[in-house]
Order: structure tokens, then C-alpha cells, then sequence
């Protein structure tokens, strides 16, 4: 890699403070993401992204390796993206212009911008104004949002389609290639994702697959939601759109649940540690075990639990949470804030 890399001029960024967020459009929610441009700010592939199960599912060294490759090889011809979709970079937007960014860096010594501050800001200035959904909190979708998972190795190939999704009723098949979506090229998941952050909901979606040598057009409809993830609960910015139950913890493990007599594959997370004064107001104390959440049982991590009331409940509302703590079983009764404390 040490050989390749000398042929590119790798700059490094980071914070977002200063960031032309017209020219570097990308999910503020990831951990990583990287441009290949050229020294006109041109852009010729994008290389980050993941699915729910992940922050490096598409993150390794045979597909970064390839798309440097890729990106050298486009380089030479000077073959940038040039679709309707790409950004000019002529204009110039920062993070600092968002006019909630003043006051989440007024509480912070080093004044540093986070990636997922930018999507933070954003949504909180939708709230401010009455506009925000919390559909707002999807964005960039990925292959999996059409129906289909592509490899990680080798980004543009489809490896699964799922039955009765939007992929499979437009006839993509497994071991597809993806040339291009819309008129935009496809090399990686993030430029899909590029792409299918541009699209509507509901919408459409043109992708051009290559099979057996011949490039084959296809048309996916897109329903109302699609943009929605089965597990957003990794989103940093989820905590703008609703409230959470204030307070962490962890999974039990099997000998734990067999010592409790509780079954596997349900609810059992034990309170670690407590944030929210509506989560003392309710009686929950560290060491309770949570088994039951607003009429939920199934599994879930302590992400996933505070994405529950995120995505569902709206603030001042009440949710029963059934604990176990001594051995007994008792319900108690979270009022959630009536609103956001910024």
C-alpha cells in the first residue's frame, strides 16, 4: 500500500471546522470517508459507507487498495464524475454557518466540529424551525435499503437479493455488476449511496448492470419509506428526533440469564450507569435489569433500546418499562422531558 499511496497527495482532515459541505457531501454519521479528486476538486469515486451491522462492514484493504487503483487508473484519462449529481464546489457552505453550530461550540474548549456535529446542527435547526421528521435522520441509504448487499470486496457487485424487494422485482440478480446509477458511475458503496441520497421517497431508480458481458438497464420503484434502515440505532444524530431513556448498560450474558431464569433471545439489559433525571423520576436505579420496554421483549442492545422512544415516542409521553431487582418483578413509568435539552 506504501508504494500506491506515494502517488497520491493524501491530506487528512480531522475536524469540519471550515468545510465546503457543498464540495464534501457525505453521511455525517460515519466514523470514516474518504475523495479521490483531482486538483480542480473534481471528484472520481468515493470510498466509506456501511450497513447497520457495522461501522467497518465495507471498510478493508482489498476494497480500498482497488479503489485506489481504480482512481489512478481514472486520473490518467482525467475521467471525472461529471453527472447532474455531483457538487460544483463553486459554492462555499461551513459548518459554522449552521446557525446551531454557534451555541454546541460555545460548551466546548477546543471548539473542534465533529463529522456527525454538521448532521447534529443541521436537524436541530430543522426542530428550531418546525420542520424537522424523523425520517430527516436516514440519510445516504445503502444497497441494502434496494434490496440487495454488495460485497464488501468488491463494492459494485451484487452479492444477495431478497426476495419481494425493489431490487428483485426489477429483475437484478446475484453477481450483477453495477455500472452506473442514475448517470452517475458506481465503483464503491459510497458512490451508490451518493446516489440514492439524491433520490426521492417515494422515487425511482435507474441502474445500469453488467451480466455475462452485456450491460442490462433496470428500473427500481421506490416506495414510500424506503430510506428507512432496519437498525439505525448507530446514528450519533438519532438523539435530535426524539428522546432516549437516560441511561446505559449492558446485555446479560448466558450464565446470567440462566442464573435469573431469563430466556435467550429476550430483553435483559442491566442499568450501568444513569443520566437523565426522568430516569431517577421513574425509579430505576443502576443494577435493575430491564425485561420489558413499552411493550417490547425482544433482544436488544442498549443502543437499540434508547432508539425505541427516538423513533417512536415523542417528548412528554409515558412508557412502561417492566425491571427485575432482587429477584422480584416490578413495572414502572418513564415520563420523557417535555422537550430537548440542548
Amino acid at each position: 500500500m506504501g508504494r500506491l499511496s506515494r502517488q497520491f497527495v493524501c491530506v487528512r482532515i480531522q475536524s469540519m471546522n471550515g468545510i465546503n459541505l457543498e464540495l464534501f457531501q457525505f453521511e455525517f454519521d460515519l466514523t470514516w470517508m474518504s475523495f479521490f479528486m483531482d486538483a480542480e476538486n473534481r471528484i472520481y469515486t468515493r470510498y466509506g459507507g456501511r450497513d447497520d451491522s457495522s461501522p467497518e462492514s465495507h471498510l478493508n484493504r482489498n476494497s480500498l487498495l482497488a479503489t485506489m487503483r481504480s482512481a489512478l487508473a481514472l486520473h490518467k484519462v482525467q475521467d471525472v464524475l461529471k453527472s447532474r449529481l455531483e457538487p460544483t464546489g463553486r459554492t462555499v457552505r461551513t459548518p459554522e454557518q449552521i446557525p446551531t453550530m454557534r451555541a454546541m461550540l460555545a460548551k466546548r474548549k477546543n471548539k473542534c466540529i465533529h463529522c456527525h456535529d454538521v448532521k447534529v446542527a443541521s436537524l436541530r435547526h430543522l426542530r428550531n424551525q418546525d420542520k424537522l421528521q424523523r425520517h430527516m435522520v436516514f440519510t445516504y441509504p445503502t444497497a441494502a435499503n434496494l434490496g440487495i448487499t454488495v460485497s464488501p470486496d468488491r463494492q459494485s457487485v451484487i452479492r444477495t437479493v431478497k426476495p419481494g424487494t425493489p431490487a428483485a422485482r426489477a429483475g437484478v440478480r446475484r453477481g450483477d455488476t453495477i455500472l452506473r446509477a442514475e448517470d452517475h458511475r458506481v465503483l464503491t458503496l459510497g458512490d451508490l449511496s451518493h446516489v440514492l441520497e439524491k433520490t426521492a421517497d417515494p422515487g425511482r431508480l435507474s441502474l445500469e448492470l453488467k451480466r455475462n458481458g452485456r450491460a442490462i438497464p433496470v428500473r427500481l420503484d421506490l416506495s414510500t419509506g424506503w430510506r428507512k434502515s432496519t437498525d439505525p440505532s448507530w446514528r450519533e444524530s438519532l438523539h435530535v428526533v426524539g428522546p432516549n431513556c437516560g441511561l446505559w448498560g449492558r446485555r446479560l450474558n448466558a450464565n446470567e440469564r440462566r442464573r435469573l431464569k431469563l430466556a435467550p433471545g429476550k430483553l435483559a439489559l442491566k442499568v450501568t450507569f444513569i443520566w437523565g433525571p426522568h430516569t431517577r423520576k421513574a425509579g430505576i436505579r443502576v443494577g435493575d435489569i430491564i425485561v420489558r420496554l413499552d411493550g417490547q421483549a425482544q433482544d436488544m442492545t442498549i443502543k437499540q433500546l434508547n432508539a425505541h422512544p427516538m423513533l417512536n415516542k415523542a417528548w412528554g409521553d409515558t412508557i412502561p418499562i417492566v425491571l427485575r431487582r432482587k429477584g422480584r418483578e416490578l413495572t414502572v413509568r418513564m415520563t420523557f422531558p417535555r422537550r430537548p435539552a440542548d
